[in-house]
């Protein structure tokens, strides 16, 4: 039996709550969370989504899931948190909090006695996905971010590859088409300040599932996280499925890298999330606001995927423009 914000979490419950959370300045919002508790024994899963405000089929995703999940269906308990960044949703606010204008998901694992952002990253971390054996963080493209479907796991810094294999599991399980890796330190490093990095740190097992974007919602982008977290459910024998989907074609990522801007300007891409790339191909550049003058070019470091990139043409200086996996030949 877990114990969650106060409140004893029994067989066969199921609710949905709004927690007050506040900082010291006054600021004050809401975390709506939920409880599916199942009759019969078996592991928690948090799943959680919203943490960027214009993020909405893992937002679409998750309020379905509470809708459709009985706990007479049920072993183990399902937690989660459907707009963890709740006044960037109800304000549609890209990236990040309008009350402190910080990106949630860069702040963690917070700080208790921060700003409302930082205030947030704590409860949700520590309070909210500390109860869980496992969790599951659902991602879009934000509202100016143009994506191919994709997850992240993370290696935790402690080395414990039981935790690891266990998030690689779920990654696959997810069957989207690509699967890259980040590390704390290292050649791999990336996403310090992550929600899935700080919980897998925790020692969870955690995964990061990008699917959709440009502010969009449909049922394609909604059902493929939906079925995502099925097929996880299903993995961990909490809920079992007939309709599991697999991806045989499913390719997992030598490496993963960001291009930023060193400059404002007209944005131009090349390439569309999806595509492949060879070593030295010309991917995008920046021109002045005439269109006339190149400021700067951005060249493919390796062979590799396009899986996100910037949808609109105005840049500003250190804006990401791609995020591009690395496949060193392999298919």
């Amino acid at each position: 039996m877990i114990k969650l914000f106060g409140e004893e979490i029994k067989p066969g419950m199921k609710f949905f709550k709004d927690l007050p959370v506040s900082d010291a300045k006054g600021n004050s919002t809401v975390l709506p969370y939920y409880v599916i508790s199942g009759e019969k024994d078996g592991p928690v899963l948090c799943v959680t989504s919203g943490v960027h405000g214009t993020e909405y089929p893992g937002v679409a995703a998750n309020l379905k899931l509470y809708q459709d999940i009985d706990p007479k269906d049920l072993a183990g308990t399902v937690i989660g948190c459907t707009m963890c960044n709740y006044e960037a949703f109800a304000h549609k606010t890209s990236f990040v909090n309008p009350l402190d204008k910080k990106n949630l998901n860069d702040v963690f694992p917070g700080n208790p006695d921060g700003s409302i952002t930082e205030v947030i990253a704590t409860v949700l971390l520590h309070q909210l996905v500390s109860c869980a054996d496992y969790h599951i963080d659902m991602h879009s493209g934000d509202s100016i971010e143009y994506l191919h479907p994709y997850v992240f796991y993370h290696r935790n810094s402690d080395r414990r590859t039981e935790i690891d294999e266990k998030a690689h599991a779920m990654a696959r399980a997810y069957a989207l088409d690509y699967i890259a890796v980040t590390e704390s330190d290292g050649p791999g490093a990336s996403d310090i300040g992550n929600f899935y990095a700080s919980v897998s740190e925790l020692g969870i097992p955690c995964i990061q599932p990008e699917i959709g974007g440009i502010g969009l919602v449909d049922e394609k982008t909604r059902s493929l996280h939906y079925q995502g977290v099925r097929n996880v459910l299903d993995l961990l024998g909490m809920l079992r499925s007939d309709a599991v989907t697999t991806n045989s074609g499913q390719v997992e990522l030598d490496s993963f890298y960001r291009l930023r801007s060193g400059c404002n300007g007209v944005y131009n891409r090349f390439v569309d999330p999806g595509d492949r790339f060879v070593k030295g191909q010309k991917l995008a550049n920046i021109t002045d606001y005439h269109g006339v003058k190149e400021l700067e070019a951005f060249y493919a470091e390796a062979d590799g995927v396009v899986l996100w990139t910037m949808a609109g043409l105005a840049t500003r200086k250190n804006d990401t423009l791609l995020a591009l996996g690395v496949i060193n030949g392999r298919s």
